[in-house]
């Protein structure tokens, strides 16, 4: 019967481990966050901005495109000037998107917004193309390059070798004091 308890309490361990180890790694799971910008719309729903190029200089006739939730919702080309509207937007978090370059944005009704926000957004692009190489959201290589290991989850193979070592070393502790204690119930007894 006792070692039954034994057993019990090491599941237990081991479990409470397992949770532990789990939700450390789930907890830097999910694609990187950028900051979101906060810009004030006009009274009738409309966005402004204006596209420029890493150098300063105005880009012409580029798609933006508004995004909510991945969907694209409304979209605008840019003028001579680089300059953009998109018209009937309602507020929230949305993404801009110009090619293959998202920013973060938060949309405020006319009067709402909080201290700090823009009326006017403006976007400045780096030009620099490279081509032939293809990377994940994460920015690691894709294809034929190994990913890079990461142990379990993301926990490193030091790390499990001294949770395995500590669990294992209370269930012995455990063992041994259930054993003290049987030793000392026998010699107690007549």
């Amino acid at each position: 019967m006792r070692k039954h308890t034994i057993l019990a309490k090491a599941a237990s361990i081991a479990v409470c481990f397992g949770i532990l180890l789990s939700n450390t790694a789930s907890a830097f799971a999910g694609n990187p966050s950028s900051v979101s910008r906060d810009v004030e719309l006009t009274g009738d729903g409309t966005l402004h901005g204006q596209l420029y190029t890493s150098e300063g200089r105005v880009v012409q006739n580029a798609l933006v495109e508004l995004r909510y939730q991945g969907t694209t919702v409304a979209q605008a080309v840019t003028g001579n000037n680089g300059d953009f509207a998109i018209t009937g937007v309602r507020g929230g978090a949305h993404d801009l998107s110009v090619g293959t370059a998202t920013t973060s944005v938060r949309l405020w009704k006319n009067g709402t917004a909080p201290a700090g926000s823009v009326s006017s957004l403006v976007l400045a692009g780096d030009a620099d193309v490279v081509r032939g190489q293809d990377f994940d959201q994460y920015g690691n290589p894709v294809g034929s390059f190994a990913p890079p290991s990461t142990g379990f989850g993301l926990i490193d193979v030091v790390t499990l070798a001294m949770v395995g070592t500590s669990v294992t070393g209370l269930v012995y502790a455990i063992k041994t004091n259930n054993e003290v204690d049987d030793l000392k119930k026998q010699l107690a007894s007549p």
